[in-house]
C-alpha cells in the first residue's frame, strides 16, 4: 500500500488490494495478489469522483486470451460521462485501451484486455487513474500449453540507470522425464548493455537457479528494453522477459517504518526523491528479516510508473498486517533501498 504526503499536508495513499491464496511451500501465510491502490485525502470531498475498484474477469488467463476487465466509480458518473485512464504496466505482455468512458449516470464501465503468448508466468499490473485516485488490479499470463523447459525471472522488471548495474535470479523448471543440462543466454539485449549467468549453465536434470548480472554502459538510450532470457538444450529452447527500464537517477532516499492505521500497523518505507518526475514502482515483500530471494512472500508494482513530485510518498503492504519477522526491499526508478526488517525497534512512519 502508498500512501504520499506532500509539503502542502495533501495527502495521497496507495493501498494493496488483498487477494488471499494459498501459499506455495510449508509457510502458514498467505500471499497477496500485488494489487494496489491510491487515492487522495480528499477523497469524499462534494463533487469528487472517484475509481472504486478494477475487477478482472480472470486474474490468470493463458497468453493470448482476451479477459475483461471493469472500472467501478465511487459515485455515478456527471454529465458527459467520466473518462478513465488505463494504463498497463506491460504492454508487451497485456494491453488496455488508453482510456475508458464510464457513461453519465452509470457507476461502472467494462473492457477488454488483450493478452499475448508469454513462454513463462508473468504478471501485470492493469490500472485505472482518475484525478488523485489510482486502482490497480495484478493479472497472472501463463504460456498457453505447458513446456518440459520453463524459465522465469524475478523481478521481471528491472530498472537501471548509465553506468549502474543490478541482478535478478532465474529458475529454471522440467517437467518429468526431463534429465539434460540447460545453457543459458540472452537475446535482444542493447548495445551497450551486458547480461551475464552466474551459473551459465544448469546441470542435469535441468532444474534450478542462476544469478543474472546486468550492467548497463554509461552511454545507454534511457527508455524501456525487453530482454529475452533463454534457456536452451538440443532442440528445445524457452525464454523469459525481461523488462529492463533505463532512467534518469531520481536520487531516491528510503527509511523504513511501520505505516500505522485503523488499529493496525503494516511494513512501510518513506521515500522522497530529489529529481522529480515519473519513475517505474516496485516492492517485494519477503518472510524473515533478510529478504531472502527464496522467501517472497508478495510483489507490488511490477514497474507501474508512479509520478513523485515535491512531496514524500509513504507505501505499505497492507497483506500481512501486525506482521514481525518480514523484510522488504523497495525500487523507485534505478534506485533500490536496503533491506528494510521490521521488528519492535522499527519506528513508525511519520
Amino acid at each position: 500500500m502508498l500512501h504520499e504526503k506532500n509539503k502542502k499536508g495533501l495527502l495521497l495513499a496507495l493501498a494493496a488490494a488483498v487477494l488471499w491464496i494459498t501459499s506455495c511451500g510449508s509457510s502458514p501465510h498467505s500471499a497477496s495478489s500485488g494489487s494496489f491502490r491510491g487515492e487522495s485525502a480528499l477523497r469524499g470531498a462534494p463533487g469528487v469522483i472517484e475509481v472504486a475498484s478494477v475487477n478482472l474477469s480472470r486474474t490468470q488467463v493463458s497468453g493470448g486470451d482476451s479477459p475483461s476487465m471493469t472500472v467501478s466509480l465511487t459515485a455515478p458518473a456527471p454529465e458527459g460521462g467520466l473518462t478513465v485512464q488505463l494504463k498497463s504496466s506491460d504492454i508487451a505482455t497485456a494491453s488496455v485501451p488508453a482510456t475508458i468512458l464510464i457513461p453519465a449516470g452509470a457507476r461502472t464501465a467494462t473492457t477488454a484486455i488483450a493478452t499475448y503468448a508469454v513462454s513463462n508466468s508473468t504478471t501485470v499490473s492493469i490500472a485505472a487513474i482518475s484525478g488523485q485516485t489510482m486502482v490497480a488490479s495484478a493479472l497472472s499470463i501463463v504460456p498457453a500449453t505447458s513446456a518440459p523447459l520453463s524459465v522465469s525471472v524475478l523481478p521481471s522488471v528491472t530498472t537501471i540507470a548509465d553506468g549502474q548495474s543490478n541482478s535478478v535470479k532465474l529458475t529454471t523448471k522440467v517437467a518429468t522425464g526431463f534429465r539434460h543440462s540447460v545453457q543459458l543466454s540472452a537475446s535482444n539485449v542493447p548495445s551497450g548493455v551486458s547480461v551475464k549467468f552466474n551459473p551459465s549453465v544448469i546441470a542435469a536434470p535441468g532444474a534450478g537457479t542462476s544469478k543474472v548480472s546486468i550492467a548497463v554502459g554509461s552511454a545507454v538510450a534511457t527508455g524501456t528494453y525487453a530482454l529475452h532470457l533463454k534457456a536452451i538444450e538440443g532442440t528445445t529452447t524457452t525464454s523469459a522477459t525481461l523488462t529492463l527500464k533505463i532512467a534518469v537517477n531520481p536520487d531516491a532516499r528510503f527509511q523504513g517504518c511501520w505505516y500505522s492505521t485503523n488499529g493496525h500497523r503494516y511494513q512501510g518505507v518513506l521515500v522522497s526523491v530529489e529529481h522529480p518526475g515519473s519513475y517505474p514502482l516496485d516492492a517485494e515483500l519477503y518472510y524473515g528479516t533478510t529478504c531472502d530471494p527464496n522467501a517472497q512472500a508478495d510483489e507490488i508494482g511490477f514497474g507501474t510508473d508512479v509520478n513523485f513530485g515535491d512531496f514524500d510518498w509513504i507505501f505499505y503492504f497492507d497483506a500481512f498486517a501486525d506482521e514481525s519477522n518480514m523484510s522488504t526491499r523497495w525500487h523507485v526508478g534505478p534506485d533500490t533501498s536496503a533491506c528494510f526488517a521490521y521488528t519492535s525497534a522499527t519506528p513508525t512512519c511519520p
